[in-house]
Parts: C-alpha cells; sequence; structure tokens
C-alpha cells in the first residue's frame, strides 16, 4: 500500500459512527485511495468490543460496509446505499493491534455495483471478508450528503461534477 503521506484521502463527516470526527463512541476513521482501492485503518477501542476484548460484529460490518461504498461511490460518481452485505468472520479481532481494511468494485453499472473488501493486519492475516450490493442515490440526493461532509483540503472530490446537475 501507498505511504501514508502519499494518500489520497476520502472526506468525512462530525458524526458517522465509522468516520465521525466528533463521534466519541465511533471509530473516527479516514478513508483513503490506494489504486482502485478504498482502505482505511481499523485501531478498535474498548468500547467497540462485545466482550473480552473481542470486536463487537457489528463494528466489523460497519466499517468494511461503509469502505466498500465508498469504493462503490467512487466507481460510479455518486454516493450508495448497501442493497446488501454478506460477511465472514474468518477470526476475532481485538483491541491489541491495528488493522487494515481494503476493498474495490467488482462490476458496476449505473444502476448496482457490486464490491468486495477485506480486513487484515499488518502481517497480511485475515480477520473479515465481505462482498456487498450497492445502490446509488440520485445526484440531488448525493450532492445534499456531499454537502455534510468535511473537506479540509487534498480530499479527494467525487461528485463536483453533479452539482450543475442537481441544482
Amino acid at each position: 500500500m501507498s505511504e501514508t503521506s502519499h494518500r489520497v484521502y476520502l472526506p468525512t463527516s462530525d458524526f458517522c459512527f465509522v468516520c465521525g470526527e466528533d463521534n466519541q463512541a465511533g471509530l473516527q476513521t479516514r478513508f483513503y485511495v490506494d489504486g482502485d482501492s478504498v482502505c482505511a485503518a481499523l485501531r478498535p477501542r474498548e468500547h467497540h468490543c462485545g466482550y473480552l476484548k473481542v470486536v463487537h460484529g457489528g463494528v466489523i460490518a460497519a466499517i468494511i460496509d461503509e469502505c466498500m461504498g465508498w469504493a462503490a461511490a467512487r466507481a460510479i460518481g455518486r454516493m450508495c446505499l448497501t442493497a446488501e452485505l454478506n460477511l465472514r468472520y474468518v477470526r476475532n479481532l481485538s483491541t491489541d493491534r491495528e488493522y487494515t481494511v481494503v476493498t474495490e468494485v467488482t462490476k458496476s453499472n449505473r444502476r448496482l455495483v457490486l464490491a468486495k473488501g477485506v480486513i487484515v493486519d499488518s502481517e497480511g492475516a485475515e480477520y473479515a471478508r465481505a462482498e456487498g450490493k450497492f445502490s446509488p442515490m440520485s445526484p440531488e440526493e448525493t450532492v445534499k450528503v456531499d454537502g455534510m461532509l468535511i473537506y479540509r483540503g487534498g480530499e479527494e472530490r467525487l461528485f463536483d461534477g453533479l452539482r450543475g446537475d442537481a441544482e
């Protein structure tokens, strides 16, 4: 994967469970582009666990789902909603290490995007893998959501081309 200093990041939000900067209960992660993949660092904390330092399955589903959703959005230039999510938990995630989520689009058209993703540790061990189907939002809905995102400069701007169409 690319060096951190050369990464192109995607925008964040203030309230989202996965990328929300102000959501203290959330993961507070940033999505970034690496070639054709969308990735995220995951460093779970104690309050993300179901029990005994084991990260809750819903937390795992949330980050891999959102990361695939961003991959889908990049593929078609629209925000997407999850239509279907299939997740395989391979081994328990714990709070003692950092993980990387790596997702990519496997097929896309105007009506549906198929994506896959994996969560791995620094040694390349796989902890979860998923496949998802994503439905695009309308240009108007995408522009509305984009208006709520946080851009600090340098983030990839996926939806600027829709502004003339949607406004």
